[in-house]
């Protein structure tokens, strides 16, 4: 990834370091999808992992349609989790099921505003299939975004040059985000 300024070199070099911690708990966010959730709320399941400092709570949802339908991925769902003890909230992040192109560009639309995502690979931290958003300021505003709106249009290209569309419905978040906000309250 070219930068063209230091602020946004510290910034990515910050995320980046992030996103390798991170990283290391998506196997067990993946997990939780397989375990019983605190709370559900339409489309979208609360779930709290850990304890103290360790503590993880996070909101997960899955397409209502992928497109194209016949393309061979594994999990696709998309995250939004607070992690206390480290100073994270509203951390969005999407699993596509298929490892990123490194010419990939991913976005989220809702209405008429877009999102962009950086991948795994282009962060080069080990999880290929995974994005976040791009610029840490527009965590808040995609959230308030989500509350809002009724649908969510997640695109990537896969590392086959295939272009997905994910679409999820976004019943339920605004009371799954206070779920998750009670469940793990801002220090």
């Amino acid at each position: 990834m070219l930068l063209k300024t230091d602020s946004k070199i510290v910034q990515i070099t910050f995320v980046t370091s992030l996103l390798a911690l991170v990283s290391l708990a998506l196997p067990s966010s993946a997990k939780a999808a397989d375990d019983d959730p605190l709370a559900v709320f339409s489309q979208w399941r609360v779930f709290v992992e850990g304890s103290g400092a360790a503590k993880t709570c996070f909101i997960m949802g899955e397409p209502v349609s992928v497109q194209p339908a016949k393309a061979t991925r594994g999990s696709v769902f998309m995250t939004i989790a607070h992690r206390p003890g480290q100073g994270i909230r509203n951390e969005v992040a999407v699993s596509a099921g298929y490892p990123f192109s490194s010419a990939s560009n991913p976005f989220a639309k809702i209405d008429s505003q877009s999102y962009n995502f950086f991948t795994g690979v282009r962060a080069q931290n080990g999880a290929d299939d995974w994005a976040w958003l791009l610029n840490l300021k527009d965590q808040k505003r995609l959230v308030s975004a989500m509350k809002r709106g009724s649908e969510m249009v997640f695109k990537g290209t896969s590392a086959r040059r295939t272009l997905t569309t994910d679409t999820y419905s976004l019943r339920g978040v605004t009371a799954a985000m206070k779920a998750l906000d009670a469940a793990c309250p801002a220090p």
